[in-house]
């Protein structure tokens, strides 16, 4: 069995009485108070990384909006470049259309009016081999006072004509 020395367990209940506040003053409370320290430290951080997260988030957020503003900015700014780049080449294609149509009918007219000349020359020396071969006949059948009659008949028709 065990045996117990009264006066050894007494002192050393002494020693741990008095030892153990001095310890817990001296040690515990030094290290519970680092200890406590040490948490608030680590919660503080902890609480500073969710902010930080929050703010990354909130950043993001706002990064991905810009970024979606500006897709469809560029997105409006290319529709508006190809809805005007169709408008001017439909210009351009009437323009040239209206050109085209012009240069014809100016062509047209001047076809007409070349013609209208042509014929004109054509008639002009049928009218004048005409009064050649007229004037060779009538020279040998008329006389001199039936030819003044024609040409003031030729005369008068002429002058009315004319007028």
């Amino acid at each position: 069995m065990v045996k117990i020395d009264l006066p050894v367990f007494l002192l050393q209940l002494i020693t741990f009485l008095i030892a153990m506040p001095l310890i817990w003053k001296l040690f515990i409370g030094s290290l519970s108070r680092t200890l406590k320290k040490r948490d608030d430290f680590i919660r503080e951080s902890l609480d500073k990384i969710e902010k930080d997260r929050a703010d990354m988030e909130t950043m993001k957020n706002d990064y991905e909006k810009r970024i979606a503003e500006m897709q469809a900015g560029v997105k409006a700014a290319m529709d508006k470049a190809l809805s005007d780049g169709d408008k001017m080449k439909q210009k351009m294609t009437e323009d040239a259309r209206a050109e085209g149509a012009r240069l014809i009918a100016e062509a047209k007219n001047e076809i007409e009016n070349e013609k209208k000349r042509a014929i004109e020359e054509v008639k002009n020396t049928i009218v004048d081999i005409s009064i050649m071969a007229a004037e060779t006949v009538i020279r040998k059948k008329i006389t001199k006072k039936e030819q003044m009659a024609v040409v003031d008949r030729h005369i008068k028709d002429i002058e009315k004509n004319v007028n």
